[in-house]
């Protein structure tokens, strides 16, 4: 399962795709202003451990721009590598009504955006999401004009 990394420049990855379905996880990412889609049941090639810009498109065919996490999520404690998405723009006042569960999607890398990093406490953590979903918007913006015009979430 070794990362791919980008010929051009510094953090990009060759574009890799990945497919699976929706599971329940922790909902850590939800108490902390993030919430995840995890997936499970993947197919398709799983970059290295870190976190990624790219896009999740869900069984209607909507793309979303998304921050993308592969790992064990070391500030945890976790043992278990996980892949779970952060869909960028997602409407707040309709979270509930945005239900990804049980859906099969399909997960696009675009660019690594920094490893795996075990944090001191969740407070840095949050900190840290909050300039990755950032850093994620703007490469999405990059490649899709127009369509990561959204707030970020927890800021």
């Amino acid at each position: 399962m070794g990362g791919r990394t980008g010929r051009a420049r510094p953090g990009t990855i060759d574009q890799s795709l990945l497919r699976g379905k929706i599971v329940h996880g922790a909902a850590r990412g939800r108490t902390l202003g993030f919430p995840t889609a995890n997936l499970s049941d993947t197919t398709g090639q799983v970059p290295a451990d870190g976190i990624y810009a790219g896009w999740l498109t869900d069984e209607a065919g909507v793309r979303w721009p998304a921050t993308i996490s592969t790992g064990s999520n070391p500030t945890f404690n976790g043992l278990t590598r996980q892949i779970e998405a952060h869909v960028i723009g997602q409407p707040r006042e309709a979270a509930e009504s945005f239900d990804l569960y049980g859906q099969t999607v399909v997960l696009e890398f675009v660019a690594r955006l920094r490893g795996m990093i075990s944090f001191p406490d969740s407070r840095a953590l949050i900190e840290e999401m909050r300039s990755d979903v950032e850093r994620a918007r703007s490469t999405a913006a990059s490649v899709w004009p127009g369509r990561c015009l959204m707030p970020v979430h927890g800021a």
